[in-house]
């Protein structure tokens, strides 16, 4: 018996127990922060979205006073092209949004799954007013 820990290695197998219940926060806290992330994400896109949508505006607004200057037509023409281009990349942004979106939604619901099967688990490891077993007793392998 070691006199540094004379109940059979008590600090050891507390030990053990902390980084098992830190893994747990560490995955609860990893898929949250995703799901954030993700979150923001999205609105970035869905701004310069919105952004692209105001320009698209503004360049035909460009066209059509050119036309009123009588501009040429090609310098005319090339605008309003350029604005069919930014509204054409607009579906394809809101696209992207959305599924970035429907990732967060992932996240969350794997944190929220996660939580339920393990929560009460880690919460009763917590509380047990006994030590815990060698790790290798509670593993699924």
């Amino acid at each position: 018996m070691s006199e540094i820990e004379p109940h059979g290695g008590i600090i050891a197998r507390t030990g053990e127990a902390i980084v098992e219940g830190v893994r747990y926060g560490i995955v609860l806290a990893g898929l949250g922060a995703a799901a954030w992330s993700l979150r923001g994400l999205s609105e970035r896109v869905r701004d310069t979205y919105r952004y692209i949508e105001d320009c698209s505006t503004s360049v035909d607004r460009l066209a059509d006073q050119m036309a009123g200057l009588t501009v040429d037509p090609d310098t005319v023409g090339e605008h309003h092209q350029a604005a069919a281009v930014m509204r054409s990349v607009l579906a394809d942004a809101e696209a992207m949004a959305s599924a970035v979106e429907d990732l967060a939604v992932l996240f969350d619901q794997t944190a929220a799954e996660h939580q339920a099967d393990y929560g009460t688990v880690a919460e009763a490891a917590n509380a047990m007013p006994v030590e815990m077993a060698e790790a290798e007793f509670y593993s699924n392998r």
